[in-house]
């Protein structure tokens, strides 16, 4: 359904292809206004056949950058006098400022040679305002526009929309070596018709234009969920009328939009409140770029219809820009696992075996929740592949005995069969056999950790509903069998748990709610909150561990909501120390860690590479390149040096 107000169509439900919370813009507050144009005097005005005005200041003076192919990319003064040029035939452009590349401050330009397809990197060198190629590589489609991003770790990337509706992005500069880079971090579907698009820094936060649907808006990090949302639309859909051909982010997160058939541009402020602009009958303006001076907005346009560059300037009331959240510690990853050979949400949650006699040649216990339990030493091999069905979190013991035999210990949650599965690991090689399956009474089962007390072990379990039991594990027979002890329940979904053998303790997260302790003996002690969600560590509480250092107990657990890690001091009144992210190591091309399921820890040396211990995390999200779902590994060095800085 549609209405009208002042000759613009004004969007009353949703449009098809949105999730539900996903409303796009539909303006009954859209306010009109008629703004003047001014021709700019360039030298090159004439003929020029361009697409971009780029207007930029360097050292409290204005410039351009403006495309052309006839002429390539120009620099000029704030007169319009033509400073530099670099020869080519190029519509698109994308600015960076004072980005270091070998120990030199470059402004970088990103655009597409239009002869050859290319997508060229060009350095501007303020002392000599000459251009330089720093970098050019091909694309296997043709590219539509290209937009600049800088990643939490400094690095500089480049996305890359092209004419298959698929989006590329790749990182152009090492923010760490200060080096040209070459790396594909992802591919995806973007959007059919695409005309450009731009990046909010602030928000990190991706913007596409789809000419006849409207402005999508994605997110920006590679590791975040990749889901869009429709910002405003087109024709039936919104308020705007005919083709949308481009965006641009101002400083504060506003948005400017090109409506050419429309004869004017929007502007959307942080508030999504959207101000028409109207421009004279006889103007087609398809790119505008602006540049916040003050309480205006220098423009530079280019009309389609002349083919000449205009400016313009917009006095609004800009609001100021969003403050950004204090960055999470980027810990780079040290090591990755082969990924799983199931497609989907299928990687789950960790376990580390610790081999007493060669510590390097530990294992990693992973499961696989679509097939079955994986085996992978300290380099990420697969070494072993246990199809028993769709166990979910796993957990491990030392020195189990049965019949006469000892051997290392481990259960997982079964989702096919609603049993605790129980696996041999043999102490001196690491090889995992099954056992047998232990039947539960719970409908769904899900979450799973162990407990030893002196000779007895126990396995806790839950379900989707709520409900905990505590198994004891007997070895009085020829296969281990398993005694209910107890039973609690919490009010919502809880998964990730972890017992403290030493202190008797049991920590497990109800998802949305936060971290609780109980006693982990068998008894009728209630469970206490220690730790709430809230601002920084955020829903949904997964997976979570005990990492030991100088003598105190730190409860590391991932928090899906914002791909972090939350640190507790459990000997300071399981104090919040603070959260970090597993990042990309370019150095080692590995992607970081998000939305992580379990994880796990151990804190003991693992030979040379891990001389600290050893953290592992399920990656819900493979990308550099995009495959399959994988674990993580991060040294203990580096959770330990975190957890240093953060008690100070």
């Amino acid at each position: 359904m549609k209405t009208t107000l002042g000759g613009l169509v004004l969007l009353t439900g949703v449009l098809a292809g949105c999730t539900a919370n996903q409303q796009a813009i539909s303006n009954d507050k859209t306010t009109t206004e008629t703004m003047q144009l001014s021709l700019q005097d360039f030298a090159v005005n004439q003929n020029i056949a361009g697409k971009v005005a780029f207007p930029i200041r360097h050292q409290q003076q204005n410039y351009w950058l403006l495309t052309s192919e006839t002429q390539g990319l120009l620099l000029s003064d704030a007169s319009g006098k033509t400073l530099s040029q670099f020869a080519g035939n190029f519509e698109m452009l994308d600015w960076r400022a004072n980005v270091q590349i070998e120990g030199k401050q470059h402004d970088l330009i990103a655009t597409v040679d239009k002869e050859s397809g290319k997508v060229v990197i060009l350095g501007l060198d303020w002392q000599t305002q000459q251009f330089s190629l720093l970098d050019s590589f091909s694309h296997p489609a043709g590219v539509e526009t290209v937009c600049w991003y800088t990643l939490p770790q400094g690095h500089s990337s480049l996305f890359i929309a092209d004419d298959h509706a698929q989006v590329t992005q790749r990182i152009i500069v090492d923010g760490n070596t200060q080096q040209l880079s070459d790396v594909v971090l992802r591919n995806f579907v973007g959007v059919p018709e695409v005309k450009s698009c731009a990046v909010d820094e602030q928000s990190h936060s991706l913007y596409l234009v789809e000419s006849n649907i409207g402005l999508w808006r994605y997110k920006a990090d590679p590791e975040a969920e990749l889901i869009r949302e429709l910002v405003i639309a087109t024709d039936d859909f919104g308020p705007l009328e005919g083709e949308l051909t481009s965006v641009n982010v101002l400083p504060n997160g506003d948005l400017l939009l090109s409506t050419p058939e429309q004869q004017g541009i929007w502007l959307i402020d942080g508030q999504q409140k959207p101000s028409f602009y109207g421009l004279p009958k006889n103007t087609a303006v398809e790119n505008t770029i602006g540049l916040v001076q003050n309480d205006a907005v220098l423009l530079g346009l280019y009309d389609d219809e002349s083919g000449n560059y205009y400016k313009s300037s917009l006095k609004i009331p800009l609001a100021p820009a969003l403050v950004a959240a204090k960055p999470f510690a980027q810990l780079p990853a040290d090591g990755e696992t082969t990924p799983v050979d199931s497609a989907g949400d299928a990687a789950d949650d960790p376990a580390i075996w610790v081999n007493s006699q060669q510590p390097e040649h530990s294992r990693i216990l992973a499961t696989n929740k679509k097939r079955g339990l994986m085996v992978h030493n300290l380099q990420g091999h697969t070494l072993q592949q246990l199809d028993i069905g769709r166990v979910n979190n796993v957990d491990l013991r030392y020195g189990f005995e049965l019949n006469g035999r000892t051997f290392d210990i481990a259960a997982a949650s079964n989702r096919t069969n609603k049993s605790i599965s129980l696996f041999a690991i043999e102490s001196n090689t690491g090889e995992v056999s099954w056992l047998n399956d232990i039947t539960t009474d719970l409908n769904d089962v899900y979450g799973l950790c162990m407990y030893q007390a002196a000779d007895k072990y126990y396995v806790f379990i839950n379900d989707t509903d709520g409900r905990f039991q505590q198994y004891l594990l007997n070895n009085n027979d020829s296969k281990i069998g398993g005694t209910l002890v107890r039973e609690f329940k919490v009010a919502s979904q809880p998964e990730g748990c972890v017992a403290d053998d030493i202190n008797g303790q049991l920590y497990f997260g109800e998802e949305a709610r936060g971290i609780w302790q109980v006693a982990a003996q068998p008894s009728k002690s209630l469970p206490r909150l220690i730790a709430e969600v809230g601002e920084e560590f955020v829903a949904d509480v997964e997976g979570m561990s005990i990492y030991h250092l100088d003598g105190q107990r730190f409860l590391v657990a991932s928090s899906q909501g914002n791909n972090s890690y939350g640190v507790f001091a459990l000997e300071d009144n399981n104090r919040y120390l603070g959260s970090f992210q597993i990042s990309m190591n370019l150095a080692k091309a590995i992607d970081g860690a998000s939305e992580t399921d379990g994880l796990d820890i151990v804190s003991v040396p693992l030979g040379s590479e891990f001389p600290h211990g050893l953290l592992v995390v399920q990656d819900g999200h493979n990308v550099m390149p995009s495959d399959k779902q994988n674990f993580k590994l991060l040294s203990g060095s580096k959770l330990a040096e975190f957890i240093q800085n953060a008690r100070k």
